[in-house]
């Protein structure tokens, strides 16, 4: 790909940026020739609302950015994470478009595309590039601004975390919208960021069980089993457990586990005891290890929630959590 980019592309005047007029499409939708950029948000989440637009075409819709690293770097997301961007060609303003002319080909435009090529050296270069096309607001700003919007809603919460916005990227993952703003998804999770601070998820929930999947989980379940009153004092309670778990106290005994045993048994051994999911993946906000962690958190909720066990011996037979994440989601 990097010499069909060098071949296409006319320069700009600007010794890092290149474009190329007609970009063809088969090239666009190639995703093993122009791979996804590797820190980019779930752009299937995206689709029912891009899908509407994208049937109206305009000129904008082919408008794309690759960013070519020029070598291999590490880019850092949140919670520190380090992501290895190796040199080569990336999408990086276009994705949710692809993903949806993948799933939907009859609705796909047959015109050639505009692309902007971006030379990439740095991590810095890189994140401000993607910032400045998929993110409404930039990762240092994110925090300030729902300490703003906490504010601005007259919230009540006392948890050092809820108030210096220590759940950014927990936000992120469990809104319906990632492209709503920093203060739509504090006024829609208002509610549950009170629930979350009043029983002690924020302040007094162990070390090894606060991490950003986590508080999005908790927020999530504590949107989806708000209501009817049974249903809410269960759930409540459930977040209490998770508040109140300790490694030295769990209560391993019997043959069948709850589900909120199963996540203490998971995170409390680092997936030493159980691998029910990937070990490299825990606690990490990247993209590939966001949906499989939450998939199981929520899965492993939901069972609690329906008074239901499984057997600690056999676990969970052929993941059947595998998709929960984007099934609840599409309800919120």
């Amino acid at each position: 790909m990097q010499d069909i980019i060098q071949q296409l592309s006319v320069p700009t005047g600007h010794e890092t940026r290149s474009v190329i007029p007609a970009f063809p499409r088969t090239l666009y939708m190639d995703k093993d020739l122009l791979p996804t950029i590797p820190i980019n948000r779930d752009e299937k989440r995206r689709i029912p609302k891009m899908r509407k637009i994208l049937q109206n075409w305009l000129p904008t819709h082919d408008e794309i950015a690759i960013f070519r690293v020029t070598k291999d770097i590490e880019v850092t997301v949140e919670e520190g994470e380090k992501i290895p961007v190796a040199a080569g060609s990336y999408l990086g303003n276009g994705n949710t478009r692809r993903e949806c002319y993948s799933q939907y080909p009859d609705e796909a435009p047959t015109t050639d595309l505009v692309a902007t090529i971006y030379d990439v050296s740095s991590e810095i270069e890189f994140t401000k590039f993607y910032y400045s096309y998929d993110s409404t607001d930039s990762a240092e700003s994110g925090a300030q601004k729902i300490q703003g919007a906490i504010r601005l809603l007259g919230m009540n919460v006392s948890s050092t975390v809820a108030k210096n916005g220590g759940f950014r990227t927990a936000l992120d993952i469990a809104h319906p919208n990632p492209k709503a703003s920093v203060i739509e998804k504090v006024s829609y999770f208002k509610e549950e960021i009170q629930l979350l601070d009043r029983v002690g998820i924020f302040s007094h929930m162990d070390k090894d069980l606060k991490f950003q999947a986590m508080y999005a989980m908790c927020l999530m379940a504590a949107k989806y089993w708000n209501s009817p009153t049974d249903q809410y004092d269960r759930m409540v309670a459930g977040l209490q457990n998770l508040a109140s778990a300790k490694a030295d106290e769990m209560n391993l005994a019997g043959d069948r586990w709850d589900g909120l045993t199963c996540i203490q048994v998971l995170y409390f051994t680092n997936g030493q005891m159980k691998q029910w999911v990937e070990p490299g993946f825990l606690r990490k906000t990247s993209f590939a290890t966001v949906k499989p962690q939450m998939d199981f958190l929520l899965y492993c909720f939901e069972l609690y929630m329906l008074k239901q066990k499984i057997n600690k011996s056999k676990g969970f037979n052929s993941r059947p959590q595998d998709g929960l994440y984007d099934t609840i989601m599409e309800q919120l």
